[in-house]
């Protein structure tokens, strides 16, 4: 009895503190929303930067950089994290340099309080290795690979792709993606999906003689259905490989040669498609195309400035004509160190002609 009596307490808070949790989620939940809808509301156009934030030192520095980056006229910053997160469902994953949660919560507060709209992104499918470097997901499960055991040190290839249709990659990487979604309070994520070379190999004994764009679908609605269709929130990919190149007059890195362009009519309209092209050009024919398949399209450029600058001004005349083209994002791609991005002269200089 007198063991009891000295518990009751603790027991009491310890129920008191379970009752408040799923109050405390929805109230969290409840607010980003409000949030969301207000900044809709007050921007229009989305005026963005793509950055690489993969340590806590590197998300210190850009809510430092917040301020400056908002002068210039951002809206939205899509902060590529990758494997570099402090995971908990799977620290295996975890890259050697990573952001923890606490920085990640105060990047996100640091955000909104700027008015800036945070996505995060995982390149999701290809990019799963770069030069040398095969990246923590098929390190740590190589029978996820499109490719297993082929290409040693990965000469011969650009780089890795997962499979997609193996069932037990979706499992993980939903996982790594609720994780981010979480921490960085995001009310939209960015699956990434560029420059997959390697669908369907004849190496792969699930994918070997299914058609690529099959392939590549299957794998866009997965995540649609996990990201849009259970959390609720808005999904965004590169558009790369929904281009025809031949057709558009593109190169093999900016649109497809392996046939899964096709997918462009067998995915979802609600997807905002990062419409991504480096080189100067008159007419950038996958602008029109993508908006006439119904798509939500955000141009994103890189450099040179004059290069840049050409298809902003082609994008704007679009938008003039079609509201579903929704802004401008200017890609970095280590150009633009975050301390300096605010200086970066593309964003500077192209940013501020998106009223």
């Amino acid at each position: 009895m007198k063991l009891l009596k000295f518990l009751l307490p603790f027991l009491l808070i310890a129920f008191l503190v379970g009752c408040q949790t799923p109050e405390t989620s929805e109230t969290r939940a409840s607010s980003q929303s409000a949030w969301t809808e207000s900044w809709r509301a007050q921007n229009p156009v989305w005026r963005g930067v793509h950055l690489s934030v993969q340590s806590d030192r590197q998300a210190d520095q850009l809510v430092e950089q917040l301020p400056r980056l908002k002068a210039d006229g951002v809206n939205v910053i899509i902060a590529e994290v990758d494997y570099s997160f402090d995971f908990k469902t799977h620290p295996q994953l975890r890259d050697s340099r990573y952001i923890t949660r606490p920085a990640a919560q105060r990047l996100a507060k640091a955000a909104r309080e700027n008015g800036t709209r945070l996505i995060p992104q995982i390149n999701c499918l290809g990019h799963q290795s770069w030069s040398s470097n095969t990246l923590p997901l098929l390190v740590k499960y190589p029978q996820f690979d499109e490719t297993p055991g082929k290409f040693p040190h990965n000469k011969g290839i650009y780089c890795r792709s997962w499979c997609p249709l193996n069932p037990d990659v979706k499992k993980v990487m939903f996982a790594c993606v609720d994780e981010l979604i979480d921490a960085f309070d995001a009310d939209a994520f960015h699956v990434g999906m560029d420059e997959v070379f390697i669908i369907g190999s004849e190496y792969c004994p699930r994918c070997h003689g299914k058609d690529p764009s099959k392939l590549f679908a299957k794998a866009v609605n997965d995540f649609h259905r996990h990201i849009v269709g259970k959390k609720k929130i808005e999904m965004l990919m590169w558009g790369d490989r929904l281009l025809d190149a031949k057709a558009l007059g593109y190169s093999e890195w900016e649109a497809s040669t392996n046939g899964t362009y096709r997918t462009i009519d067998h995915i979802p309209k609600d997807i905002i498609i990062c419409d991504w092209h480096y080189e100067k050009q008159t007419n950038y024919a996958s602008v029109p195309l993508l908006l006439s398949k119904g798509f939500r399209v955000w141009p994103s450029g890189w450099q040179p400035l004059e290069n840049s600058e050409a298809f902003s001004a082609y994008s704007q005349r679009e938008r003039e004509e079609n509201p579903r083209l929704i802004g401008y994002l200017c890609t970095t791609w280590g150009k633009a160190k975050i301390s300096n991005a605010a200086d970066w002269p593309p964003i500077v200089d192209v940013l501020k002609d998106w009223k």
